[in-house]
C-alpha cells in the first residue's frame, strides 16, 4: 500500500506492501449480533447480575486464548483502500476519522450507508424486519461498497461486519486489501459502553474480537490516554508554581491519534518526522556500531514497568516471546499485541519482533511458532526474527510476504551445540539466509575462550567480503565482551534499570559498551560548541554534556562567545566535534561552509555545523559512508557541513500537538508572527507538513514581504528541480502554497482562508533597549477557529506571556499551546544525532536543563535585571 499522509513527510520511496497471511473461517457459533446484543440487549440482564462475579476480570483475560490468528498472503496495491473492524467501543470512528484525513482518502461507513439508503439503523431494521432480512440487505450493501470503492477510502464495517455472509466478503477483500482490526481492552470497552461485569459480557466481546482477528490481516492496540507520559507544559506548570495557568488539559485523543498515525506510516512508508538531512540516523541494521536492547513479554506486563525509560540510547528494542509447547497455557494474542504498542508510544527506536524457540520440534510449519510469527507481521513491527532451523519454504514465505518488515533470519546455538566460528556450517547458514531473502542474519554461540572472540571477528570480515547483507554476529559468555564491543552493528545490551534475566550472556548496559569502545580507541573524544555572541547563558552545554554522559561518551560541549565571526576558526582542530550556531552568525557562516542541506538551503540559515573528515561527493556520498569517516572520530577535517534543525524541532513539536479534528487539510491555514531566522524555519516546516495557507505578521512590513517573496519564489523553483529530500508529494504541495503577508493587527482575516488552526510567535516578548515589550496575543479577528489549534511561543525569557496567557484562557475551546523549552529539547535532540549518529536519550535531556530552566525563571520574579537563555539556546 501506498498512502499520502499528509502530517508525515516520506522518508522512502513507496513501494507495494506485501504481507504474508490465511484465511480460516470463524466459529458458527458467535453471534450475528454481537454488537447490538452487547450494546443493548445485555443491559436488560443487568438486574440477574447486580453484583458482578469477583472472577470477571480475570476472566476477560483469559477468554482471548483460544482461537488462532488469521494469516492470508496479501498484495497492496497503490492507494488501496484501508478497511477498519472492530467492536463497539473500540474506538472505531474516531480512527476512521483520523485514517482518513491523514491518507486524504474519503470516509464511507458501512452503518451510515444503511441508515442513508433504508432510513433505518440496525436494531430498527432488525425489529420491522427480521434478522434475516437485515444479513440479506447487510450482505448486499457490503458487497456494493467494496466492488464500489476499491481505492481511496477508508471503510468503517460495524456491526455488518460480524453477519456470516459479511465476514467471507470481507475475507476475500483482504486479499488485496489491508483490513486493520482495531483492539481494545475489553474491561475498557465495558466500561465505556457501561456494561454489568458479568462473565456473559465478557464472553460476548471475547467472541466479537476473534471475529476481527480471523477477518483482519493487520491489528492496530488502542492503548487508554491515560498511559502515557505527561505533557512538558504539565511539568513546567509545577516547578514554575503555577497557580491556574495549566497550558494543556490532557486531550483525550492526543497520544492516541500519534500511535495511530505511527502504525499508518508503518503501513505506507511514511515517517513521523522527516529526514533533515543524509545524516539523520537510519535503519538500525545499517547504523554504525548500533545496539538493542531485548524485552521479554512478562517485564512489559510487570508492574511498574511504565516509568521505565526506553529512549536511553538504544537502537531498536527486541519484543521476546516465548514458544512453548502444547500442553503449556494457550497464547494470549492481546497480550501480544498491547506489549508491542506500548513499546511503540514509549520509543522513538525500532522495534523487533522474536519468537523464541529452544526445541528444534517447535519451529515446524504448523503450530504455536507459526502462528507466532504470523500474529507479530500483524503488528508492523520493524523487523521481525525466523529461525533458520525453519525450512526453506517458511523462511520464503516470511521474507516474500513482509513488506516493508525486515527479516532477521536467526540462528542461537545452545550451550554443547556451538560450532567454532571457523566452521564452514556457519557460512553456510549465513549463505542460506541470504539466498532466502533475510535482509539481517544474526548468528549467536557461547564462547569457551578469548580466542573465540577473534574467530568472530575473522568470521565477520569474510562474511562482509561476500555479502553486503548485515550480520550480527557475537559470542554469549563472561569472556564474549570483546566481540560486542567490536560488533558492527545491533550489538545486544541491557537496559540499566531492567534486572539481566540471563546472567550467563554478560550482557553490557550501553553506557558501558559505549565506554569500552572509547577505552579500546574505536572511538576519540571530540569537543563541541555553541558559538554566538550572547550565549552565556545558553541550555544547551547542560543538555548535550548529560547526553554524552548518559550514552558514556567522552565527548564534551562548551560555550564559545564572540562578536566576530573570525573567531570560529580557532575551534576547528583535528578533535573538533561540531557546534552549534546561534545569533547574530546563522546566515553569516554560511560563507565559511564547503556545503549545507537541502532544508539549510531553502531556510538560508544554519544552525549546526559538522566537520567532514571525509570528502563529500554529493553525487555518491550516502550517509554510512560520512557517518563511519566523520562522527565520533578525531583526524583532519577536509570541509565543513551545516544543517538546520530548527524546522525539524518546530515540526515535530507541532505535529505532536495537532488534534485529529485540526489535522493538516488542504484548506488548512497558519499565522506566522515575525520574519526573521526562525519564522523562515517555522514556513518552511508547515511547507513540509502541507500547510498550503500561510500568513505572516511583522512589525516591519517590508521584511515580512522579503519573507514571503523567497519562499515564493521557492516554490516556483521546485516547478523544475525536487529537492534530494522532497517526494513528488510535498513538492506539488509547495508549488501550491500561498506565502502572504498581513499589514496590521488591525487587519481583517482573508476571507477566502480558513481561520488559523497552526500560530508559531517568533519575536521576543522581553523589552530589547527601549523598545518596550510588544505583549502580542493574536487578534481577536485572526482567532476564529471553531476547532482551536497549536499556538507555539518561542519566547525564552519569560516564563509567562501573554500569548500564553491566551492561549491557557481558550483551553476549552482546543487550543493547545507549546512551551518555548520543548522546541529547544527538540531542536537539541536532533542536533545531538547529527554529532553522534546515535539516539538521543531525550529523557535525560529534558531532565537536565528543566530544573536550570526553573531556577533562571524563578530568578527572574526576584531580580528582573536577570538574563535568561536566548531563542537560540
Amino acid at each position: 500500500m501506498t498512502g499520502n499522509l499528509a502530517l508525515p513527510a516520506p522518508a522512502s520511496p513507496n513501494k507495494r506492501r506485501r504481507l504474508d497471511t490465511t484465511s480460516c473461517s470463524p466459529p458458527s457459533s458467535v453471534r450475528a449480533s454481537t454488537h447490538d446484543y452487547t450494546a443493548d440487549n445485555t443491559r436488560e440482564t443487568q438486574g440477574r447480575h447486580s453484583s458482578a462475579c469477583d472472577d470477571n476480570e480475570s476472566f476477560a483475560n483469559r477468554i482471548t486464548h483460544d482461537f488462532q490468528p488469521l494469516t492470508a498472503r496479501l498484495t497492496f496495491g497503490k492507494d488501496a483502500s484501508l478497511v477498519l473492524v472492530g467492536t463497539k467501543g473500540s474506538g472505531l470512528s474516531s480512527f476512521a476519522v483520523i485514517a482518513a484525513t491523514a491518507l486524504r482518502f474519503r470516509l464511507v461507513d458501512t452503518e451510515q450507508w444503511l441508515v442513508e439508503h433504508y432510513g433505518l439503523r440496525r436494531s430498527e431494521y432488525i425489529k420491522e424486519r427480521g434478522l434475516n432480512s437485515y444479513r440479506r440487505i447487510a450482505s448486499e450493501t457490503l458487497k456494493e461498497i467494496l466492488k464500489k470503492h476499491g481505492t481511496g477510502c477508508v471503510l468503517v464495517c460495524g456491526p455488518e461486519a460480524f453477519e456470516p455472509q459479511s465476514q467471507s466478503l470481507i475475507r476475500a477483500f483482504a486479499l488485496t486489501h489491508p483490513v486493520v482490526m482495531i483492539n481494545r481492552d475489553i474491561t475498557l470497552i465495558r466500561q465505556h459502553l457501561g456494561l454489568p461485569n458479568s462473565r456473559e459480557v465478557f464472553q460476548i466481546l471475547g467472541q466479537s474480537q476473534r471475529h476481527c482477528r480471523q477477518i483482519s490481516n493487520l491489528e492496530f492496540f488502542n492503548l487508554p490516554e491515560s498511559e502515557a507520559a505527561s505533557p512538558l507544559s504539565t511539568d513546567l506548570s509545577k516547578s514554575l508554581g503555577r497557580q491556574n495557568q495549566t497550558l494543556n488539559p490532557p486531550s483525550l485523543l492526543q497520544n492516541v491519534k500519534q500511535d495511530f498515525l505511527e502504525f499508518l506510516n508503518s503501513l505506507t512508508g511514511g515517517a513521523s518526522m522527516p529526514a533533515s538531512s543524509m545524516f539523520s540516523p537510519s535503519s538500525p541494521s545499517e547504523r554504525e556500531h548500533s545496539t538493542l536492547f531485548s524485552l521479554r513479554i512478562e517485564e512489559v506486563a510487570r508492574e511498574g514497568f511504565s516509568s521505565i525509560d526506553l529512549d536511553c540510547g538504544t537502537d531498536a528494542i527486541e519484543l521476546v516471546v516465548r514458544c512453548r509447547p502444547p500442553q503449556y497455557t494457550p497464547v494470549d494474542w492481546d497480550r501480544i499485541s498491547r506489549s508491542l504498542q506500548m513499546i511503540r508510544r514509549r520509543s522513538r527506536a525500532s522495534i523487533i519482533y522474536h519468537v523464541e524457540c529452544d526445541r528444534p520440534s517447535l519451529v515446524r510449519e504448523q503450530g504455536e511458532y507459526a502462528e507466532l510469527l504470523s500474529h507479530g507481521l500483524r503488528l508492523l513491527p520493524d523487523f521481525i526474527t525466523i529461525d533458520l532451523r525453519c525450512s526453506e519454504r517458511q523462511i520464503e514465505n516470511l521474507t516474500n510476504s513482509v513488506g516493508r518488515t525486515k527479516v532477521i533470519g536467526h540462528r542461537s546455538y545452545l550451550k554443547g551445540e556451538s560450532p567454532s566460528w571457523k566452521d564452514l556450517d556457519l557460512q553456510k547458514q549465513f549463505d542460506r539466509a541470504v539466498t532466502l531473502g533475510c535482509h539481517v542474519v544474526r548468528l549467536v554461540r557461547e564462547a569457551r575462550s578469548v580466542s573465540e572472540d577473534r574467530n568472530c571477528l575473522l568470521f565477520q570480515a569474510i562474511m562482509a567480503s561476500r555479502s553486503k547483507v548485515p550480520l550480527i554476529a557475537y559470542n554469549t559468555g563472561i569472556q564474549a565482551r570483546s566481540s560486542m564491543v567490536l560488533s558492527p552493528c545491533m550489538t545486544p545490551v541491557r537496559h540499566p534499570n531492567i534486572p539481566n534475566s540471563d546472567p550467563t550472556t554478560s550482557l553490557l548496559t550501553s553506557q558501558q559498551l559505549m565506554k569500552a569502545r572509547f577505552a579500546s580507541f574505536i572511538y576519540q573524544p571530540l569537543h563541541f560548541h555553541i558559538f554566538g555572541a550572547s550565549v552565556d547563558y545558553s541550555l544547551s552545554p547542560l543538555m548535550h554534556n548529560a547526553a554524552f554522559d548518559a550514552l558514556g561518551m567522552g565527548h564534551t560541549y562548551s560555550i564559545r562567545q564572540s562578536r566576530s565571526l573570525s573567531d570560529f576558526a580557532l575551534l576547528v582542530d583535528e578533535t573538533f566535534g561540531g557546534a552549534s550556531i546561534s545569533l547574530p552568525f546563522k546566515s553569516e557562516i554560511l560563507s565559511l561552509l564547503d556545503s549545507i542541506s537541502e532544508p539549510a538551503k531553502a531556510i538560508q540559515a544554519i544552525n549546526t555545523i559538522m566537520p567532514m573528515r571525509a570528502m563529500l561527493d554529493e553525487e555518491s556520498a550516502d550517509s554510512s559512508q560520512l557517518s563511519t569517516s566523520c562522527r565520533n572520530r578525531a583526524g583532519p577535517i577536509s570541509s565543513l557541513y551545516g544543517d538546520n534543525t530548527d524546522w525539524t524541532a518546530l515540526y515535530t513539536c507541532i505535529h505532536r500537538y495537532l488534534s485529529p479534528a485540526n489535522t493538516v487539510r488542504p484548506g488548512s491555514s497558519a499565522l506566522i508572527i515575525g520574519a526573521g531566522g526562525m519564522a523562515r524555519a517555522s514556513i518552511y516546516a508547515l511547507l513540509r507538513m502541507g500547510v498550503k495557507n500561510i500568513m505572516i505578521w511583522n512589525r516591519t512590513y517590508s521584511k515580512a514581504i522579503q519573507v514571503a517573496d523567497h519562499f515564493t519564489a521557492l516554490s516556483g523553483k521546485s516547478n523544475h528541480k525536487q529537492s534530494h529530500h522532497q517526494s513528488p508529494l510535498q513538492s506539488r504541495r509547495a508549488q501550491e502554497c500561498l506565502v502572504r503577508v498581513i499589514e496590521t493587527l488591525d487587519s481583517p482575516w482573508p476571507d477566502e482562508l480558513a481561520q488559523p488552526t497552526i500560530v508559531v510567535c517568533t519575536i521576543p516578548a522581553h523589552q530589547i533597549g527601549n523598545v518596550a515589550p510588544p505583549e502580542f496575543t493574536i487578534p481577536q479577528q485572526w482567532f476564529h477557529s471553531r476547532t482551536g489549534g497549536v499556538i507555539v511561543e518561542l519566547s525564552y525569557k519569560s516564563s509567562w506571556t501573554p500569548l500564553l496567557q491566551q492561549a491557557h484562557d481558550n483551553a476549552h475551546k482546543g487550543w493547545i499551546c507549546v512551551e518555548p523549552l520543548e522546541v529547544l529539547i527538540e531542536q537539541g535532540r536532533a542536533q545531538f544525532e547529527l554529532f553522534t549518529g546515535y539516539p538521543a536519550p531525550q529523557k535525560t535531556m529534558r531532565n537536565s536543563i528543566l530544573e536550570q530552566y526553573v531556577a533562571m525563571h524563578v530568578a527572574e520574579h526576584t531580580n528582573p535585571r536577570t538574563i535568561l537563555p536566548s531563542p537560540q539556546k
